[in-house]
Order: structure tokens, then C-alpha cells, then sequence
């Protein structure tokens, strides 16, 4: 697994190997974040279900401000943090703890959202209602989310999709508040 643009552009990175953790191949991180292109420039960047945060330490290298990350399988935690003493990112926030404990509990809003739950899971849509419920997506916020193609997910009526692809088995989607 490597960084594929940016400041870190074509270093290598550490990999879990948790069977909880499913890591984001290159391909599809490739194409969602040439989907966002500048987008990422300069955002506060969540990046949910962090696993060994591939797609948070990517948009770091593409010229994000500031990313958390949130993980709770203890040896993709810790790949976590060998990856960000490895590439010295700073600003970077980590927290152990599940992902719908960070969402309730969460103060900051964010200008960019990453969600890469594990697949066959219901975690996409319960992530969706809570990011909406607690309003931590700011108004020109985006929230990218990675699934597998044929997982159902009802979009938040607060929510609306403005980008879509499907790479192999995963869709890559994107939302926007829809006031």
C-alpha cells in the first residue's frame, strides 16, 4: 500500500493484517481522490473507521490542514500511528475508540468526511444519520464513502449524492448537504 499523490507521493506504507480491517486498495483511493481533486486542499479532513489511515495520511499528502482519525481494532490502531511517526505528520489526531462513541461525543464540524466502514456491515448508513444528527459536516462539506456496490444505503433526507463511481466491487459516493 502507498501514498499515491502529494507531498508523500510513492511511499510505502505500513498494512494491518486485523481481520476486522479490510485495507482500501490503491485503485479505488486512486479514483475517489482524482474525483476530488482540489477539494481536499486545505480541509479539516475525519477520517472514520481509519484503519492504517491510508485515506486520511492521502489527503494529508494532497495539502489537507488537519486530519483525525478514529480506529478501534488495537493492532490497525497501532499500524495507524507507525504510519504517522513514519511519514513525522503533524497536525494528526488519533483516537481508540469506536466510531459511534467519536460521532456522539465529537465537538468539531468537518469540511471533509471519510467513510471506509467494513463492508456487509450496516456502519455506512448509522454513520450517515449520525454525522447528520450531530451536524458535523460544515455547510460546503463534503462526506466520500466507500461500500460495496450492492450495500443498500438510504440517504438522510438532509443529505444528497452529487457523485458517484463504481471501481471493481466498491462505490465510491459522494454527499453534500441538500439545503
Amino acid at each position: 500500500m502507498r501514498v499515491i499523490s502529494g507531498i508523500y507521493k510513492r511511499r510505502i506504507l505500513f498494512e494491518t493484517t486485523s481481520q476486522t480491517t479490510r485495507s482500501t486498495k490503491d485503485r479505488v483511493k486512486e479514483t475517489m481522490f482524482n474525483m476530488l481533486g482540489t477539494d481536499v486542499y486545505d480541509k479539516t479532513v475525519l477520517d472514520l473507521f481509519a484503519g492504517s489511515g491510508a485515506l486520511g495520511i492521502e489527503a494529508i499528502s494532497r495539502g489537507a490542514k488537519q486530519a483525525d482519525f478514529v480506529e478501534v481494532d488495537k493492532e490497525a490502531y497501532s499500524v495507524l500511528n507507525k504510519n504517522l511517526k513514519l511519514l513525522e505528520i503533524e497536525p494528526a489526531h488519533c483516537y481508540f475508540q469506536d466510531a459511534f462513541s467519536f460521532l456522539k461525543q465529537a465537538k468539531e464540524d468537518y469540511q471533509l468526511i471519510l467513510l471506509d466502514p467494513p463492508y456487509q456491515t450496516n456502519y455506512l448508513q448509522e454513520s450517515l444519520e449520525a454525522i447528520v444528527e450531530k451536524k458535523l459536516l460544515q455547510s460546503q462539506g463534503l462526506v466520500v464513502s466507500l461500500s460495496h456496490k450492492n450495500t443498500p444505503t438510504d440517504v438522510p433526507d438532509a443529505l444528497k449524492v452529487v457523485k458517484e463511481r463504481v471501481v471493481g466491487i466498491t462505490l465510491v459516493r459522494f454527499y453534500e448537504w441538500s439545503e
